[in-house]
């Protein structure tokens, strides 16, 4: 008897928030089933937990799940104790929400900030230790992008080159690969595999360019992928998020803060 087809689950992922999620005027997150952050939430100091808890409980998917990235230093120091109301937080592991399997890493090579990998031997051995040929995932959240895809910034490739020989060495590919960190690169793509014809949906899903850089608006909203077929079926509007930020009574580029203050983008621009 053949084993019986997978249940469709909505996907909808978002990387790079970088502080955008308490501006209400910017990201209009599509439903979904699991909605799944990569990453970049811009955690640096205990009060940035509560503000996202405050932020997630707003948001009607039945499952979240909170990945990290190299601008997450708080959630580094926290360390494996870390809990966040009303998502399961995964660094390095597999967590299971919506009937899917899921993995995520926050490492990156080496550029600024937490969880780096600092050379092509400490990424070769950190990925065949996570991601070993036999492993079986539905989806991958990786804060960085692999090398060719999803990570064309100023004109080079700096995506990582071990992580996507540990993904084209899985016997069994992903449905769907999550990653941000490029900014730039915020899209879909195809990593090809030997046993996916069509190669995996591989999405960046950056968002910051949507709130910090004119005409990418609409570009860098976060998307829903549609599984078991792999196929972007929603992406956020810009126009939805202004019109919700209007009827909640709030201005344009503010937020209530926890502490009554309004959260300001990092000193110097984040190019990454």
């Amino acid at each position: 008897m053949a084993a019986p087809a997978p249940a469709p689950v909505t996907v909808v992922s978002l990387s790079d928030i970088h502080g955008l999620h308490l501006r209400g005027n910017v990201l209009d997150v599509p439903e979904g089933d699991v909605l799944i952050i990569a990453g970049d939430i811009e955690l640096r100091q205990p009060r940035d937990f509560t503000s996202l808890e405050r932020w997630l409980a707003q948001l009607p998917h039945r499952h979240k799940i909170v990945g990290f990235g190299n601008m997450d230093r708080a959630a580094y120091e926290a360390g494996p104790s870390l809990a966040i109301a009303g998502a399961q937080v995964a660094v390095d592991s597999v967590v299971e929400a919506g009937g899917l399997r899921v993995l995520a890493s926050p490492w990156s090579p080496e550029y600024a900030g937490v969880w780096q990998i600092e050379s092509e031997e400490q990424g070769r051995e950190h990925w065949a230790a996570l991601l070993p040929p036999d492993l079986q995932i539905d989806v991958l959240v990786t804060h960085t992008p692999p090398h060719g895809y999803g990570d064309l910034t100023r004109g080079s490739h700096v995506g990582d080159k071990q992580l996507l020989e540990a993904v084209q060495a899985l016997r069994v590919p992903p449905r769907l690969w999550v990653c941000g960190h490029i900014h730039e690169s915020v899209g879909e793509y195809r990593v090809p595999h030997s046993a996916a014809p069509e190669g995996i949906l591989l999405v960046n899903a950056a968002v910051y360019y949507a709130g910090w850089k004119p005409g990418w608006e609409q570009r860098a909203q976060p998307r829903a992928v549609a599984l078991p077929e792999g196929r972007v079926v929603a992406q956020g509007d810009p126009a939805r998020a202004e019109a919700a930020a209007r009827a909640a009574g709030k201005a344009a580029g503010a937020d209530e803060a926890e502490a009554g203050k309004v959260w300001k983008a990092p000193v110097g621009p984040i190019v990454l």
